[in-house]
């Protein structure tokens, strides 16, 4: 297993052990705090969990329970010991396999809420195989969500924003439709760097854009939202 610690965040109230070159970031906690159709009755699909943020981060935010679909086995390994680290075996349910296998692993029209933070990149990368689609695309990702889908259930997906038209894209091949769109800027005066899209399963309604999430001030530091959400998500 490659080199891995053990952080604490939130005062302590949460704590992972993550591998050196996939670690915990301010994007994770603003697209969790940012997602779209989770109540606590919520039963919420994470594809490609790797150690478990976003589980983790879900269960303890909206007391929802979240099935975390994996294959890798270092992030497995992290995947488990991390659910037991914050004590929530009883809300985290671990699938092992290939999200491209999801007919196989999952049971068709079986979630409320399906999330994913798929890799930001098209290229191929042996050194690093959890930020580059070395062979899974963002289209599996969107087979994956839209087949666990109940009808009204929410698809809530990150991406670069260089990546939108080829997310519609691939969304117009389904039976589900954009409603919400947000797009992080890492400063008032840049270019928005990503995008939170939440779909909506055999709706149709018009695309909310919703204000900018814009994360640092021009003078370095976090902006008031993204304190307030370090400080106050869980």
């Amino acid at each position: 297993m490659e080199e891995c610690k053990e952080f604490s965040f939130f005062r302590g109230k949460v704590s992972f052990k993550q591998p050196k070159k996939h670690r915990l970031s301010v994007i994770e906690l603003l697209f969790v705090d940012n997602l779209k159709g989770i109540k606590r009755s919520s039963e919420v699909l994470d594809l490609g969990a790797g150690f478990g943020t976003l589980s983790i981060l879900i269960a303890l935010k909206y007391h929802s329970k979240v099935w975390a679909l994996e294959r890798d086995s270092t992030m497995l390994k992290l995947l488990k010991y991390n659910i037991e680290l914050n004590r929530l075996n009883d809300k985290i349910h671990i699938i092992e396999g290939d999200l491209k296998e999801y007919k196989s692993l999952i049971k068709k029209s079986s979630f409320d809420c399906v999330v994913a933070n798929p890799p930001f990149y098209r290229e191929q990368n042996v050194d690093n195989p959890y930020h580059f689609e070395n062979d899974t695309g963002l289209n599996d990702f969107i087979n994956a969500g839209v087949y666990a889908l109940r009808d009204g259930g929410y698809l809530n997906i990150l991406i670069p924003s260089t990546r939108l038209y080829e997310v519609c894209r691939y969304i117009s091949n389904h039976n589900i439709s954009i409603a919400y769109m947000r797009f992080f800027y890492p400063k008032e005066d840049k270019n928005a760097k990503l995008v939170r899209i939440v779909c909506i399963k055999n709706a149709k309604s018009l695309v909310n854009v919703e204000k900018p999430l814009i994360i640092n001030t021009k003078t370095g530091g976090y902006t008031d939202e993204v304190n307030h959400v370090i400080e106050s998500m869980i």
